[in-house]
């Protein structure tokens, strides 16, 4: 909801591989593929500066939202994740536990099953 979610980024082999993972991506997939370290900039800046929305913004969702956090999130702050689902009504915070930021490449299988019990397609996922 803002740039306060952010926790300061530290070095570490997961941040490492999983890099080398999306400039590989980026190189075969982008329009321009010779960018990454300009996109990555860009998505950089965008982190330290938005979005900026207030507690009274999320009030005002109101189509369903999962607010889904990684036990060992390298990027969001549990207590972003979690001021978000108390914030937006009748959102659902989901724990995916034992993954890092990177969820959807370290167990495809544990986060597509919340997408698909987020859109009623699968089994309930146990909320935090």
């Amino acid at each position: 909801m803002d740039p306060s979610g952010v926790k300061q980024i530290e070095p570490s082999s997961i941040l490492d591989r999983c890099f080398s993972r999306h400039a590989k991506d980026y190189a075969e997939l982008s329009a321009t593929p010779d960018q990454f370290k300009t996109f990555v900039e860009a998505v950089s800046q965008m982190q330290g500066t938005q979005p900026n929305y207030s507690a009274h913004d999320l009030a005002e969702i109101t189509v369903p939202v999962a607010i889904v956090q990684s036990e060992q999130d390298e990027f969001i702050k549990r207590e972003h994740a979690q001021h978000l689902a108390r914030s937006i009504p009748n959102a659902k915070l989901v724990i995916l536990n034992g993954v890092s930021h990177f969820a959807p490449l370290q167990r495809s299988e544990q986060f597509n099953a919340a997408m698909l019990a987020f859109i009623g397609k699968g089994p309930d996922m146990p909320s935090a």
